[in-house]
């Protein structure tokens, strides 16, 4: 904290960090004003990724599902993007949906709402307010419909997905809201 918003930062050796909510549920509404930017010269394509997710409370993956309702490539991205994951079995490749905003607005290094609503019948993304994706179903033999995770909560993370020789990132964080679904 800097003592008006939460700062998560990732450093070129690869240390960062992550924060998880106790309030779990099934079904809701998560929201998160963010911003994200790289503090330092780029190596390469090593850049961390800015993400917001509904994990499942029983920490099962690939098996209870996994929400990523803003997942970049790299911080400040021109669009969001985000994977919403099925609960699948687990000895089959990742089944999930790709998403990325068309239309973008600003840049993610400047502040947004990013929002997610996750019903018994849909799992929806928003950007300042504006549908962004939506999915539902698609339950096979390997996987149930996307909407079909038993419960989660909140995950803010800066994830490191190369190890070291990092771009030095900052994730920072206004505010969050959860809001039941009623």
């Amino acid at each position: 904290m800097d003592g008006a918003k939460l700062v998560m930062t990732g450093l070129a050796n690869g240390d960062t960090g992550w924060l998880a909510s106790r309030a779990e549920r099934r079904y809701g509404r998560w929201e998160a004003r963010v911003r994200s930017f790289a503090t330092g010269p780029a190596s390469g394509n090593r850049a961390y990724h800015p993400l917001l997710i509904v994990w499942p409370t029983s920490n099962r993956w690939p098996q209870d599902g996994e929400y990523d309702f803003l997942e970049n490539g790299r911080p400040g991205a021109p669009c969001a993007e985000s994977f919403t994951h099925y609960p699948h079995n687990a000895r089959v490749a990742v089944q999930q949906q790709f998403a990325r905003e068309t239309n973008c607005g600003a840049p993610l290094s400047q502040w947004h709402t990013i929002a997610l609503e996750w019903t018994p019948s849909v799992v929806r993304g928003f950007v300042d307010g504006r549908e962004w994706f939506r999915f539902s179903g698609g339950a096979n033999g390997v996987r149930r419909n996307i909407q079909g995770m038993p419960r989660g909560h909140l995950t803010i993370q800066l994830d490191n997905f190369f190890g070291s020789r990092m771009q030095p990132a900052r994730y920072e964080v206004d505010w969050v809201r959860i809001y039941d679904l009623n």
